[in-house]
This record gives structure tokens, sequence and C-alpha cells, in this order.
């Protein structure tokens, strides 16, 4: 899947989330979201995005993609 694409819906979840959810909470519940629904190859895609930089990422979405990373990394 296209980069820009993977972003276009993380800042959209993000976008949801924010409004569902105070500030602390959202990048979580994006991160969960993430997570649960994003095919394993769209999630590596998106950590590998925020590795180089994350362009384009909502501070919420890049936050909770850092999350989901971080997650990864200490299985």
């Amino acid at each position: 899947m296209a980069t820009a694409s993977l972003i276009t819906m993380a800042n959209e979840i993000a976008a949801f989330f924010i409004s569902e959810n105070d500030a602390a909470e959202a990048p979580k519940s994006v991160a969960a979201h993430l997570k649960r629904y994003w095919d394993p190859r769209m999630r590596k895609q998106i950590i590998e995005h925020v590795a180089s930089g994350g362009e384009g990422l909502v501070p919420v979405a890049r936050t909770a993609v850092e999350l989901l990373a971080a997650a990864q990394t200490t299985r």
C-alpha cells in the first residue's frame, strides 16, 4: 500500500480518537486501533515511515505509531 494512503488513514483515525478522547488517551486508542485492524505489513510500513521522519503525520498519529513500535520491540 502507498505510504501516502497509510498517512491519510492514520491521520483520519487520529482525528476520530481526538474527538472521542482527551489528548493523553488519543494516541493510545489510535495505537490500539492500528494493532487490532491493520495488516502487519501496513503496521511495519507506517513504523518505518515514522523511523525515517514521519512526514505528514499529525502529532497524535505519530505518537501512536511510536507506541506501536515500542510495543513490538518489547515482545
